[in-house]
């Protein structure tokens, strides 16, 4: 079994002079991101071919040597060199894409706040004292930091980033691999939605934490208080920096509640079956364009509000690596038409949604909580790709859709219909009335 990298992140400590020395270890490499861009920049002008990381290398030695720039002398050259493959990295990718026929995506140009990462990539450049919760650091010292858990395995890297007025540190680890499980059938579906987070296959109910909603009217009043401020006066910055640290604090709550429920679910269950979501084109907008205006934009943006404000995302990316970490697996079925299934008698008809929490089945008179038996059916689904997977000759569906299939717009099937909605298709149906696709209520 291949060794994997596993990353713990803590919070610094740092002392006044040493978080003065990261401010202006970082304002150096934003300053030699911004410089070897603009020299890239000036290359492409005069028709010249890109200069690769090699030639880069060989511009920061002479800017370390030049007089008016002696001064980057005074941090640490291997973040420097970092930065300039990182640089490299974006420019590679933007050489691709435009190759490959995609959008492009051009390197830009950092201003003051958005420094890269201060990144060790050696382990001998940094020591860990994990008996005092300290790091070395080179030109630092030993900083202090808040050690929440043991470091496991070889360290092979670090890198230091600053979120607002605190510094933290990334610690990656080489660890032995774990078996995955040999003979384990998925035992837990999830259906993921808004009104209720999730609804899990053996019954249970996951409230949604909606830590943006709950500081709507928070979040309101500090953005009209930037507003209302003169551009670019302190007290401008103030508020802007209110702002900024309620962000934080909303996306710190979520992301405790996320990694408090991944880990619980990932020790119960050692394979766990999820949809198979486009979020992105869920939560894209529904203004149009000048030509075809859209409808019920407000609406829409409602509920792509709430729908990024549940962080499906996320939840999949923490489950699927604790799931890996325990010797697991997640399994992402496609999310068309579990939620209007009958997972008795496999009945589907959009008749079968009642509304938001009742699925009635018009066919078996089978009635349970709607995501419960969607959570049902792609736990069902979730068996047929797992057996098609360890077994290439058995019959069953594909882990992933074909990425040809993929269309910039949600698939209709996954959105759930309202109370209003279920009364109206109810009325269209007696009186025979045909409701086309698109012309439904938006969730």
């Amino acid at each position: 079994m291949p060794d994997v990298l596993r990353t713990f992140r803590f919070q610094l400590r740092p002392r006044i002079a040493q978080e003065h020395s990261l401010d202006r270890y970082a304002g150096m490499l934003r300053w030699i991101w911004n410089r070897a861009l603009a020299e890239q920049q000036a290359r492409r002008e005069r028709a010249e071919k890109y200069a690769g990381y090699a030639s880069m290398c060989g511009w920061l030695t002479a800017w370390r040597n030049a007089p008016p720039t002696s001064w980057l002398r005074e941090g640490p050259v291997h973040s420097q060199q970092q930065v300039l493959k990182r640089l490299d990295k974006a420019f590679q990718t933007f050489f691709a894409n435009v190759k490959a026929g995609k959008k492009p995506s051009y390197p830009r140009f950092k201003k003051r706040g958005d420094e890269p990462g201060i990144r060790f990539p050696d382990r001998k450049q940094f020591k860990l004292d994990a008996l005092n919760a300290r790091l070395q650091l080179p030109k630092l010292g030993w900083v202090r930091m808040h050690m929440s858990r043991q470091v496991a395995g070889e360290l092979r890297n670090a890198s230091v980033t600053r979120e607002g007025d605190r510094w933290y540190v990334a610690i990656q680890t080489l660890q032995p691999g774990v078996l995955p499980a040999a003979e384990v059938e998925p035992k837990l579906g999830i259906d993921l939605g808004v009104a209720n987070f999730a609804g899990l296959s053996d019954g249970r109910l996951i409230e949604p934490l909606a830590a943006l909603k709950a500081q709507q009217r928070r979040l309101r009043r500090y953005q009209r208080s930037v507003s209302r401020k003169v551009k670019d006066s302190c007290n401008r910055k103030k508020a802007v920096v209110k702002l900024r640290a309620l962000h934080k604090r909303i996306a710190q709550q979520r992301n405790d509640w996320l990694h408090k429920l991944t880990s619980g679910l990932a020790a119960e269950h050692p394979l766990i079956v999820i949809e198979d979501l486009r979020i992105a084109a869920m939560s894209a907008s529904a203004r149009g364009c000048a030509q075809r205006p859209g409808k019920k934009v407000r609406q829409k943006a409602g509920l792509n509000r709430a729908i990024l404000d549940q962080a499906w995302g996320e939840f999949a990316r923490q489950l699927e690596y604790k799931l890996a970490a325990m010797g697991g697996a997640l399994v992402r079925v496609d999310p068309a038409y579990t939620s209007r299934t009958c997972r008795v008698c496999r009945h589907e008809a959009l008749e079968n949604r009642q509304n938001q929490a009742l699925f009635a089945c018009v066919a078996c008179g089978h009635s349970e909580h709607a995501d419960i038996n969607a959570a049902k059916n792609i736990l069902a689904a979730g068996h047929a790709v797992w057996a098609s997977s360890t077994n290439p000759d058995a019959c069953g569906g594909v882990v992933r859709r074909a990425a040809s299939a993929r269309t910039n717009r949600a698939a209709p099937a996954k959105q759930e219909p309202t109370v209003r909605q279920a009364v109206r298709n109810a009325q269209h149906a007696s009186a025979g009335i045909l409701v086309l696709p698109g012309e439904e209520d938006v969730k």
